[in-house]
């Protein structure tokens, strides 16, 4: 009876395993057939990501200005070498990486931290970086268990501070930051690809069970308009000049007022784009496209001209410069204060003696819509279309939020804001024959075969005058009797300004913005220069005008532009 029990308790275990063994294999192989198909297969599975590589940017000689160069960091596991079985491949590593073999031993030595109160081992020493990938190569193929390497890109700028706020800078987390680097970062990031196989149970791959290689899609190359040499030149006479003068910031830019095209932008204080992490936030700015001031005379050329252009003057116009009060139609004008008493003016000496009283004068018949659509006109109160983000649109507000002084004040430059750009776009104005055109900063855009996929051309937002009355303003704006409008025997056509700043609500009698705009050669203007400075002070006391501490900057600029050219 007891042998009978234990054989029906036998068979019923026997039985039960086998239900269980046959519905676990039903389970298997039916009813999650897919999911542990899939676990098995992701379990065997490797995808490998193969990086794209960053495109170049690089300046209308094709110099390079930023480049991804790819790195290699060989480094040892101390807790897997084998230095007595690996003795003769270690020396082989040694003298591939340029080392003596002796000195290979400290990089062997086992390690530990204390974290969290817990002992680590250290299982990653790095032994070198290398940049030639055929190096890593021989060094792969030397199979030394415990040494590896690891691939990287980094982003370089050769020229360091050269044209930083122009091209950007990647940060050490990939991302694109500023300048070109982000604006046209879709194009130059390009496309990661990958590589999808089985691995084996040491978890290498098995290159015979490849599914799919997609290769990755380098990033295409950006060349721009700047020019390196025009941009060094600029640069130096910028750091000169504030250093000089002991100027908050300053901005140079320089174009070519036929295209559009910039030649150099440049600001102080600037930033090094391979150390940007140790640069002040401030330094980061592009000043040229987001700080906005007033422009003070230099903004004299557009009331001026377009009175011409309306008939409502003539260069042998005559203005009294002497009276505080202007008589017009009906209404009596209180007029602001020139720097000196000038008296009796024609139209051309308002313009180049910079009378404020005359400019109000033409400001008051040209009326306030009128004047609003100069400035407009010109490009102030809207973008300049140069495309990089945090641009601004300056300050110009519609006639109906004027006060009573606007419409004497706005004609010297003051009620209105503008950024350094949008008073280079306006004197660009008259330097191309009436035609505002838009700033262009990219060439165009090559694939990695360096074919060019995107070319830009010159673009012409509207035309503000007509071609004889921008010549005409050309010749008001270079004084045959001032010897500083002739540099090297070229005649230069200039405006320069001084705007007060407003310090804690006021205008500040000691603190001044300092510009000059202007080109040449005057009957065929080839370059574009405007210099701005911010708050400077003459070494030798007396106020910084425009005329004393921008002007001789854009004259130096001339003066190595014109060498450098050849202009006759």
């Amino acid at each position: 009876m007891f042998s009978r029990r234990r054989f029906v308790l036998l068979l019923f275990a026997l039985i039960f395993c086998f239900l269980g063994l046959s519905w676990r294999i039903l389970d298997l192989s039916y009813f999650n057939q897919n999911y542990y198909e899939n676990f098995i297969n992701n379990a065997r599975k490797t995808k490998k990501i193969r990086k794209a590589i960053r495109g170049k940017i690089r300046d209308c000689n094709g110099s390079i200005l930023a480049i991804t160069t790819v790195k290699f960091d060989v480094g040892v596991d101390p807790y897997v070498i084998d230095c007595h079985k690996d003795r003769e491949k270690i020396a082989q590593l040694a003298i591939l990486l340029g080392k003596e073999p002796e000195s290979m031993a400290v990089f062997f030595q086992r390690e530990s931290l204390i974290r969290d109160g817990k002992e680590q081992r250290l299982r990653w020493k790095k032994i070198e970086t290398i940049e030639d990938e055929d190096l890593y190569r021989k060094i792969k193929d030397l199979h030394i268990k415990g040494i590896y390497g690891n691939m990287r890109s980094e982003r370089v700028y050769p020229n360091n501070e050269l044209a930083s706020h122009v091209i950007g800078f990647v940060n050490r987390e990939g991302v694109a930051v500023s300048g070109i680097e982000r604006f046209l970062n879709r194009f130059l990031c390009g496309q990661d690809g990958w590589i999808v196989s089985e691995k084996n149970g040491k978890r290498e791959e098995v290159a015979l069970f490849r599914q799919s290689v997609i290769e990755p899609q380098h990033g295409s190359h950006v060349n721009l308009t700047i020019e390196l040499w025009i941009q060094e030149i600029a640069e130096r006479a910028l750091r000169q000049a504030t250093e000089t003068l002991k100027a908050k910031s300053g901005t140079i830019i320089i174009s070519n007022p036929n295209t559009g095209a910039i030649l150099a932008l440049c600001n102080m204080p600037t930033f090094n784009c391979n150390g940007y992490a140790q640069s002040e936030i401030d330094s980061l700015r592009n000043r040229a496209v987001t700080d906005m001031y007033e422009p003070g005379s230099v903004f004299k050329i557009v009331p001026f001209s377009m009175a011409l252009q309306r008939g409502l003057i003539s260069l042998d116009h005559r203005f009294d410069c002497s009276q505080e009060i202007f008589l017009y139609g009906d209404r009596k004008y209180n007029l602001p204060h020139d720097h000196t008493l000038l008296g009796n003016l024609n139209a051309v000496d308002v313009l180049r003696k910079s009378s404020n009283r005359g400019l109000a004068q033409i400001g008051i018949m040209l009326g306030t819509e009128q004047l609003y659509r100069a400035a407009r006109a010109f490009g102030f109160g809207e973008k300049t279309g140069y495309g990089f983000d945090g641009e601004s649109a300056g300050f110009l507000a519609k006639p109906k939020f004027w006060d009573s002084l606007t419409i004497t004040r706005l004609p010297m430059g003051h009620a209105i804001s503008a950024t350094p750009l949008q008073v280079h776009q306006a004197m660009g104005v008259i330097a191309s024959v009436g035609y505002l055109l838009r700033p262009k900063i990219i060439s165009c855009i090559l694939n990695e075969k360096e074919e060019v996929i995107i070319a830009t051309e010159p673009h012409i937002v509207r035309q503000v005058l007509t071609s004889d009355i921008a010549k005409s303003l050309r010749n008001v704006l270079h004084n045959p009797e001032s010897p500083s409008s002739t540099v090297m025997g070229i005649k230069l056509a200039y405006k320069t300004g001084t705007s007060q700043k407003i310090i804690n609500g006021a205008y500040s009698r000691e603190h001044h913005i300092a510009s000059c705009s202007g080109f040449f050669p005057l009957e065929d203007p080839q370059f574009l220069v405007t210099v701005v400075l911010d708050d400077p002070t003459m070494p030798t006391g007396g106020t910084a005008y425009g005329m004393r501490a921008a002007y001789p900057v854009f004259a130096e600029i001339a003066q190595q532009l014109i060498a450098s050219k050849g202009l006759r």
